[in-house]
Parts: structure tokens; C-alpha cells; sequence
């Protein structure tokens, strides 16, 4: 009895729109790994991440071109590392590497960390996308990605404090690759929105020490980006930030709330900060989109961090229609996808709206903001372009 597969986005939240592909389920089967940090500070995320692409599958039938396709997981954290662990990003990567059944790897998602990825499967000629490295400048002949990099994001938040008349900027940065980037950007490029970087890219130094602060208060900065990654210092230097100084304007990724210390900041210290995530805010969401969430919850309950998932599914979504397109089951399904997915013109639909990769990079550039109300709950934000 032949089954229906409906692959596309825009297809399979639909109901198949009369789009409906019989497929007739073959013993052969074809592995996707998926390699994620489920222990650390992206830990929510990678969880998110990893049911949405399973969602994506399941929604496929698990069959696609007469292929029976798994997705296997892999965790690339390590108490150790707090986090993603080179390491295991390595032994992940050479695992999907030596399995002949392998057509794609999804990973990583820890900023910078598919740099240890990259190598290994690029010799294999597996296809690679990552659903969450934002780094700028990661290349790879296969590798591929359906988030923004890390520049994007800087534009964005140098935009929005353009909007909300900031003029003097102070900016700080851990040490990780991402607050590299977006410290670099923002420095760079902050004149173009008539602000002037009071500190270009200032160490932070992992607490709120006095000195710091009585920079930052003396600089009469009115906006303070913190180029950074989640991390147990940043909870106790937003509340001696906003005690020392209320009215600044902070910035910084939504990643930050992810960090599991940040429950302990004060509603007054939430207030004034402006996260920024990639993708677009729930009410912006085509109806691929919105349909995505609602399944999503259904199926794994309750509410879920969809803003991160939802690019774990497109990255899935975007896997198995190149495996399913261009033409008739072939014997090379590795190369059928790699071709497909990263050297194919056309533009896709996903629960994002359209999207191509190009170079490996998405042509999706939106991100979007939320804010904390008086009440400290948090909500979206959009300033006033006037």
C-alpha cells in the first residue's frame, strides 16, 4: 500500500494542498545525525531543536524517495566544558563521518563550534547545516547553514538603538567567538547609525566589578551592548548595572536568559533590555509558521522554546526535500543531497517564509527583539521607526 509524503514546508503544514508524492517504503535505510550541546546553557534550545527536526521527519512518514530515513542523536556537551566540547564535536562528526548510511549531519549549534565539525565531514562529503552557528566566516565546500550570522544580528541592534535615539554606545564582550563578532561589527558600523562606541569592545570581566560600572556611569553612555554568550556572571552584572545606573539601555542576545542564573535578576534590572533572537516574533509568522508552533506544542507539550526550534525544522524540512527533489531514487543519495541542498538556485519554503542558500548562507536576515514589561514578563518589542 504506497504512502503519502508531503516534504515541503509549506506542503506538510498544509495538509499536502494537493501536493500528495506516493513513495513505496524500500528496506534501505539512510541516517541523519543531528549533533547538539543537551547539557549547558544551550541546553533548552538544543532540546527544542531536536524535536522540531524530529517533527519535521515524523510529519515526512520517516520514508522519503523510497528510503527509509532515521535521525540519530548525538550530544556534543560535556559537564567539563559547560558546555559544547570540541572534543566531542570531533567524535561526533567522525561518527557520522564512518557510517556509510549517513546523507546528512545537523549540527552544531554553540557559536564557532562547527569549526572542529567542518573539517571532518567536508573530507566525507557529507552535507552539513547548522541550525544555530552564527559565526562569521565559517566556509566549508559542505557545510551550510538556515540561521543569520552573528554581522546580522550586530546591524540589527545597532538599528533598533538607532530607533530608540541612542547616541553614545558602551560595548562590551566576553571572550567566545560570538562576542568577538558582534563586538567587531557593532564597532565598526556604529557610526553609520550616528552612534558613537565609547569603549570599542571592552573586556567584561565576568562580574560586576566596581571599576566597570564606574566606567559605564561616567561614560553617560545611553545604551550598553553586551557582546556576549549566556553565563553566570551576567545575572549579578545586570542587577549592579541597572542599581548603579537605571536608566541605560541594555542590549545583548536573548541567549543570555537561557543562562540558568538569570532568575536571579531583579524585575528593575530586566527592565531596559532589549534581546535580540533570530527569526521573526510569533505574531510575524506565516502561516507555515504558526501551524509549526501549534504542532510543535501538540506534539511535545505544553510551551516550547520555538524560536530556537524552528530552525532545526526548516534545517531538517530543507534535508529531506533534497533528498526527495531533482529527479528519480538515485544510487549516490550523500551526493543527491549535497547537490541538492547547497547548489540548487531555487528558493524554498519554510515555516520562515522563503529562503535559498547561497554560498552557504541563507538569504534569511530577520531578527527580531522582546523586552521585559513592568510586570517582568517578557514580550515582544518593536521601537517605533518615526
Amino acid at each position: 500500500m504506497p504512502a503519502v509524503l508531503c516534504i515541503g514546508l509549506a506542503v506538510a503544514l498544509s495538509g499536502c494542498g494537493g501536493h500528495s508524492r506516493h513513495v513505496q517504503t524500500r528496506a534501505e535505510t539512510l541516517s541523519i545525525y543531528t549533533s547538539l550541546p543537551f547539557e549547558g546553557p544551550y541546553a533548552a534550545d538544543a532540546r527544542s531543536i531536536y524535536d522540531a527536526e524530529e517533527l519535521a521527519l515524523n510529519q515526512a512518514g520517516g520514508v522519503v524517495d523510497g528510503f527509509k530515513v532515521v535521525l540519530r542523536r548525538l550530544d556534543d556537551a560535556s559537564s567539563a566544558a559547560g558546555g559544547s566540547d570540541p572534543t566531542l564535536v570531533q567524535t561526533n562528526a567522525r561518527i557520522a563521518a564512518g557510517d556509510q548510511t549517513t546523507i546528512a549531519y545537523i549540527g552544531e549549534l554553540t557559536p564557532g563550534s562547527s569549526l572542529d565539525s567542518i573539517p571532518i565531514l567536508g573530507h566525507a562529503g557529507i552535507l552539513q547545516v547548522s541550525p544555530g552557528d552564527s559565526a562569521t566566516n565559517l566556509t566549508g565546500r559542505t557545510f551550510a547553514r538556515v540561521v543569520p550570522p552573528d554581522s546580522e544580528e550586530a546591524v540589527a541592534q545597532l538599528a533598533s538603538m538607532h530607533k530608540l535615539g541612542v547616541k553614545r554606545l558602551y560595548l562590551i564582550k566576553d571572550r567566545s567567538t560570538y562576542g568577538r563578532d558582534i563586538a567587531t561589527v557593532a564597532a565598526g558600523d556604529a557610526l553609520a547609525y550616528g552612534i558613537e562606541v565609547v569603549d570599542p569592545g571592552g573586556r567584561y570581566p565576568g562580574s560586576a566589578s566596581h571599576g566597570l560600572l564606574t566606567a559605564i556611569r561616567r561614560s553617560k553612555a545611553g545604551a550598553l551592548l553586551y557582546a556576549g554568550m549566556p553565563g553566570d556572571g551576567v545575572a549579578a552584572f545586570w542587577n549592579a548595572l541597572s542599581a548603579a545606573d537605571h536608566g541605560i539601555k541594555k542590549f545583548a542576545s536573548a541567549a543570555i536568559t537561557e543562562s540558568p542564573s538569570w532568575a536571579q535578576t531583579t524585575a528593575s534590572a530586566r527592565e531596559n533590555s532589549y534581546l535580540s533572537a533570530p527569526g521573526l516574533p510569533r505574531a510575524g509568522l506565516p502561516r507555515a509558521g504558526s501551524q509549526f508552533v501549534a504542532d510543535l506544542s501538540a506534539a511535545y507539550g505544553g510551551q516550547v522554546p520555538w524560536a530556537s526550534a524552528i530552525f532545526g525544522y526548516v534545517a531538517m524540512s530543507g534535508v529531506l526535500d533534497a533528498l526527495y527533489a531533482h529527479g528519480p531514487r538515485v544510487r549516490d543519495p550523500r551526493g543527491k543531497v549535497l547537490n541538492g541542498f547547497l547548489h540548487s538556485p531555487r528558493s524554498l519554503p519554510s515555516a520562515l517564509g522563503m529562503y535559498s542558500i547561497v554560498g552557504g548562507e541563507t538569504s534569511f536576515a530577520n531578527y527580531f527583539f522582546t523586552t521585559y514589561g513592568k510586570n517582568g514578563e517578557l514580550g515582544p518589542y518593536s521601537p517605533d521607526p518615526g
